[in-house]
């Protein structure tokens, strides 16, 4: 088996290499083409897929929505995922820092000013978005932007994708940090007024009781009790595509600190309610960005399981 498995990584490593170069040669709108139709031909052939992504667009937007929107919503947020690929072998020769803004990567004004203010002064801060969007570039725009932040992310198993996506993903200055050093590192780079990157809409079997789009959940209280001990600045915001084939733009949702929960009853759910609610904002504004197939109720919910929206 492990041979298998290794002969497979080796095959999807030449072909991502082939992959790199066709992209290369064929530029933006022949990529996302290609791209857009094989996610569309797979998503098609694999059942369980396309009933998880339609069950929990379903729960989340079926006040919203008809039934056909939500069937469109969820296939196309498995095109969007399929993207990420091709954006990645897109950005490894075309987005560097003279070119970033040219592709949509520029943070808003007046949050850029805000930012680099923040780090002048040393003060902490939390950058948190979701499972939307190319995600996987955020930390190359910020960096760029002049915004260092150390990004949590969680390994591939395929170790040679892991540091090709991380050579990209990193190049423009933010260091990464994987999902199993953050609970030690995090803290060091708060205490010390840096800038953190943090994918925060992950089910969490303990933590805030919470409505995400909707749906009861449990957020994680991590982004809380390390903004309230830290003081940190918490700026919510995510990155989706245009119309234009890569061509992106980033969008900031909320951005608050200490202020805002210094007279909360519970500071942490405060912060956690905020941020929540600041996603599911960026989500609304284009809910087929969003990872639909991303168990964000948890893996135990059977999509057939999904506790319904409250009236």
């Amino acid at each position: 088996m492990k041979i298998l498995a290794r002969g497979v990584i080796g095959l999807s490593n030449a072909y991502r290499r082939a992959l790199a170069l066709g992209v290369h040669v064929a530029g933006p709108r022949i990529t996302y083409a290609y791209y857009r139709t094989m996610a569309r031909w797979l998503y098609r052939l694999f059942d369980p897929l396309r009933e998880r992504c339609e069950a929990q667009c379903r729960a989340a937007l079926g006040e919203r929505l008809t039934p056909e929107e939500i069937k469109h919503v969820a296939a196309e947020s498995f095109v969007h995922r399929a993207l990420d690929m091709g954006d990645l072998l897109l950005a490894e020769r075309r987005i560097k820092a003279s070119t970033y803004a040219r592709y949509g990567g520029s943070i808003p004004e007046p949050y850029l000013g805000m930012l680099h203010d923040a780090q002048a002064r040393r003060r902490a801060v939390i950058l948190v978005t979701a499972y939307y969007g190319p995600f996987d570039l955020l930390p190359l725009f910020l960096g760029y932007n002049g915004i260092r932040a150390c990004a949590v992310y969680k390994r591939h198993p395929n170790r040679s994708f892991d540091t090709y996506r991380a050579r990209i993903r990193m190049r423009s200055g933010c260091a990464a940090v994987p999902v199993e050093e953050a609970i030690s590192r995090l803290p060091e780079v708060l205490e010390e007024g840096g800038v953190v990157a943090i994918l925060s809409d992950h089910h969490a079997r303990h933590g805030v009781a919470v409505r995400f789009l909707g749906v009861p959940t449990t957020a994680s209280r991590a982004v809380g009790l390390l903004a309230v001990k830290y003081g940190a600045v918490v700026a919510v915001a995510g990155i989706r595509r245009t119309d234009r084939p890569f061509r992106f733009e980033i969008v900031v949702s909320d951005f608050f600190d200490a202020q805002a929960w210094a007279s909360a009853g519970d500071p942490v759910v405060c912060v956690t309610e905020r941020y929540v609610g600041a996603l599911e904002r960026i989500v609304l504004q284009d809910p087929a960005q969003y990872l639909w197939a991303h168990a964000r109720w948890g893996n135990e919910v059977a999509p057939a399981d999904l506790p319904p929206r409250d009236g």
